[in-house]
């Protein structure tokens, strides 16, 4: 799916990053010979600066033949994430334990879950920030905890509440685990089939290793999968790591949720170019259902890979085939109720006008798109 999956140079810098020692050994080589000196990682490469400390473990343990400057950059990177992450656990230490002191329900999310409770070193995932699942009856009072604690709320675009260490780590609470328009399953859902873990010496309740795999997959549908590349390695830990996974449960869930078609593409990109030991099974089960996706469906992946090519319709339909152009049209001039629905503002607007307003909408982006092509 363009826009969403990692194309050819971000594939094989994952596959230096989490293949087996042959594999992952070439794809650096070629990687390498096609970028030149790695340690810049500016322009299209800053996506996959936060797999650093991962490269440097992948290539260095595997005894890689690497050249002074290659050797000399992936040390220090390998250096750089295990300071950050110890400074990375002491402010998250803190933040558990005053949630935990105060009483309050609240389940460890997205790269903190995958570092902390599936990988058997933290360093190995870049943590920028610490994302919590907190019921939404309870935010304004895990909001005084932060702000007694002495961290600053600042806006936010999500449903949930956003804060700031003054050691400038992002603290996020979300009522649930994916962004609107997407809806998976409800927190209460997830605390049910949730299994208790010590975490910075907190008991606390962390998502089933199904449950975190299809946030990994579907939020990187959700936010486009191009913006950032953490999503293939914590997928792929999981799936690796993770002593039992409930496939079954993890389709059904999809399958309830309209999250088919997402998780379809993020695993089937994971197993064909990662090498991600997903069992043929689950793909062609996923592969099936997604064929009889609805109109919603289609459409929420079209938002998901828009999303990732900065909003620009143009790039998106200049990078898709004759026959995804006909959904396009399709969701740009006349998309599903349900869609618009979801996008909605208001709690309970009127089919007509939602439609109204995406029409005024596609109008007022027609003159920009115009001035960008003259």
């Amino acid at each position: 799916m363009a826009g969403i999956l990692p194309d050819r140079d971000p594939t094989l810098f994952l596959i230096a990053c989490l293949a087996p020692a042959p594999r992952a050994q070439e794809a650096w080589y070629i990687w390498r010979a096609r970028q030149g000196p790695a340690e810049g990682m500016g322009g299209t490469q800053r996506s996959l600066r936060s797999l650093s400390a991962l490269l440097a473990c992948s290539l260095l343990e595997a005894g890689t033949s690497l050249d002074r400057h290659d050797a000399a950059w992936l040390r220090a990177a390998l250096l750089h994430e295990q300071r950050r992450t110890g400074r990375y656990q002491e402010i998250a230490a803190a933040v558990l334990a005053s949630l935990s002191a105060a009483g309050l329900p609240f389940m460890l999310a997205r790269g903190a879950a995958v570092a902390e409770g599936v990988l058997p070193k933290p360093w190995l995932r870049h943590c920028h920030d610490l994302d919590l699942l907190v019921p939404e009856s309870q935010l304004d009072r895990a909001a005084e905890v932060l702000v007694q604690m002495g961290l600053r709320e600042e806006a936010t675009a999500d449903a949930g509440r956003a804060f700031l260490h003054r050691r400038l780590l992002p603290v996020r609470l979300h009522p649930s685990p994916l962004p609107s328009p997407f809806h998976g399953p409800s927190l209460e859902d997830l605390q049910v089939r949730a299994r208790q873990a010590t975490i910075l010496g907190t008991c606390l309740l962390l998502p089933s290793a199904d449950d975190l795999l299809l946030h990994a997959c579907c939020h990187a549908a959700c936010r486009g999968g191009r913006t950032s590349l953490r999503w293939v390695s914590d997928a792929h830990a999981i799936v690796v790591r993770s002593a039992e996974i409930d496939w079954s449960r993890l389709r059904n869930t999809a399958a309830v949720h309209g999250l088919t078609t997402q998780l379809a593409v993020t695993l089937g990109y994971l197993a064909h170019d990662i090498g991600t030991p997903v069992p043929s099974s689950v793909l062609d089960a996923l592969a099936a259902d997604a064929s009889r996706a609805d109109g919603l469906e289609r459409e929420l992946l079209i938002h998901a890979a828009r999303f990732s090519e900065g909003g620009r319709f143009g790039t998106l339909w200049q990078a898709v085939g004759n026959r995804s152009r006909i959904s396009l049209a399709r969701w740009l001039l006349v998309p599903d109720g349900e869609y618009l629905k979801r996008l909605a503002t208001s709690p309970s607007p009127s089919r007509a006008h939602m439609y109204l307003q995406h029409w005024q909408k596609r109008l007022a982006a027609v003159p920009p798109a115009l001035a960008r092509l003259a």
